[in-house]
Order: C-alpha cells, then sequence, then structure tokens
C-alpha cells in the first residue's frame, strides 16, 4: 500500500472527486480527516473508510473561513498525531457568461476555489513543516490551464489556483513540502449535474481522477513539485 498509515485531510469529501479520493487513499492503508460543510454525507464517507480498516475524522468545515479551518486542522492534527497530506478538493462552479456574473457570484467562486485552498495550505504547512515534509495536492480543472466561454469566474479562480501551486511548490522544496495540481476535464459529479446539461459526449468518473492524486500523495513522485497533470476523456474511438 502506497499510503500505509499515512493521514490525509480531503476537503470537499462529502461526494464526487472528494469522495472517490478518500476512499482511495483508505484503500492504501491512510487515515482521513474528512472536511466538508454536509455532515451527514461526511459521516456516510466516514463509514465506507472505516469498512476499509482505516481511521476517519468527520469535521464539518467551511474552508471560507479562517477559523473554521485552523480549528478543522488542529482537531485533526490532535486526533491522528500529524498530518501528512493535504488535498484541496473542495469547489464551486456556475456557468453563466462574464457580462451576466454577479458580484455575489464571482466572490464565492474566489472564496472556495482559492480562498479556501489558500487558508488550508497556510495552516497546515507550519505541521507538515515540523515534522520534515508532506505533500499538498491542489484538484483544479483544464479550466484552469486552457479558456472556455462561460466560465469566467470558474475560470479565474482555477488559473489562480495554478499560479497558487507553482509559488508553493518553489517556497516548500527547502521545507520538503511538495505542492502539484490535478486538472481534471468534464468529470459527473452531482454538481456538475446540477449546473450544466450534457449531451451525450463522453466525460470522465469521479475514480477517473484518483490514480494521479495518489501517484502525486506518494513517495513515487517525491521528485516531483509544481507540475500540473491534465486528465482529459479522449472522446469516442474511430470507427
Amino acid at each position: 500500500m502506497r499510503l500505509e498509515d499515512q493521514v490525509a485531510i480531503v476537503t470537499g469529501a462529502s461526494r464526487g472527486i472528494g469522495e472517490a479520493i478518500a476512499l482511495a487513499f483508505a484503500r492504501e492503508g491512510a487515515d482521513l480527516i474528512l472536511a466538508a460543510r454536509t455532515l451527514a454525507d461526511l459521516e456516510r464517507v466516514a463509514q465506507k473508510v472505516e469498512m476499509l480498516g482505516r481511521r476517519a475524522i468527520v469535521i464539518e468545515t467551511d474552508i471560507t473561513d479562517e477559523t473554521a479551518v485552523k480549528q478543522m486542522i488542529q482537531r485533526g492534527h490532535e486526533a491522528l498525531g500529524k498530518i501528512d497530506i493535504l488535498v484541496n478538493n473542495a469547489g464551486v462552479t456556475m456557468f453563466r457568461p462574464v457580462r451576466g456574473i454577479h458580484l455575489d457570484i464571482w466572490e464565492r467562486m474566489m472564496a472556495v476555489n482559492l480562498r479556501g485552498p489558500f487558508l488550508c495550505t497556510k495552516h497546515v504547512w507550519r505541521i507538515m513543516q515540523k515534522q520534515g515534509g508532506g505533500v499538498i495536492v491542489n484538484i483544479g480543472s483544464t479550466a484552469g490551464s486552457r479558456t472556455y466561454p462561460h466560465i469566467g469566474a470558474y475560470s479565474a479562480s482555477k488559473w489562480g489556483l495554478t499560479g497558487f501551486t507553482k509559488v508553493c511548490a518553489e517556497e516548500g522544496k527547502p521545507d520538503n513540502i511538495r505542492v502539484n495540481i490535478v486538472n481534471p476535464g468534464r468529470v459527473r459529479t452531482a454538481m456538475r449535474d446540477y449546473h450544466f446539461v450534457d449531451d451525450s459526449a463522453p466525460i470522465l468518473e469521479a475514480d477517473d481522477i484518483v490514480g494521479s492524486v495518489i501517484f502525486l500523495a506518494s513517495d513515487d513522485a517525491r521528485y516531483v513539485y509544481g507540475q500540473i497533470i491534465e486528465i482529459e476523456h479522449p472522446g469516442p474511438p474511430r470507427k
């Protein structure tokens, strides 16, 4: 198991990509600190983690609130004794042309998709530094390395997350803290289903993301810093 006896925080762990990552980490031997805003869903995921033989700490958290983030990290650290991995997965999206983006939507995108990863990274950094190192994996989007219409606020937040990842990777080298980002394309999740009406084009599943995240979290990527891994469905095969 590539993550045996590691302790990982996964934000947005209550469903979708976050749930898939948490369960994959448990199968690889990690204990989990599960953070999200929906307690009932977190408890459901925690039960699955425990059925895999690993420990799970459930902490209802608003990652846009600095006090809540500090408390989440402190509680998780006290309960499990260390924090080896942080996966900044929580995010929100919205499909709207720039001319129709309300200021509150713009600010919500920046708060969840950019301020949240910043706060979690900031407050886990010192713990990892004292431990002699750690791993941070940010979950971005291909909208953070390419351009698409009608997702201006979302794209701006994810481009920001890509830049933030690059800076943290450089700052992390002296502290043995590795920081990288996984940028998926379209993924079938409840959040996407709520906001988008898709045609029959192929789409990724949440489980398609976890292999790259496990790789970056493991010693297999011990010399990988500041890299962008894009994951995108290639489309239907040629006939």
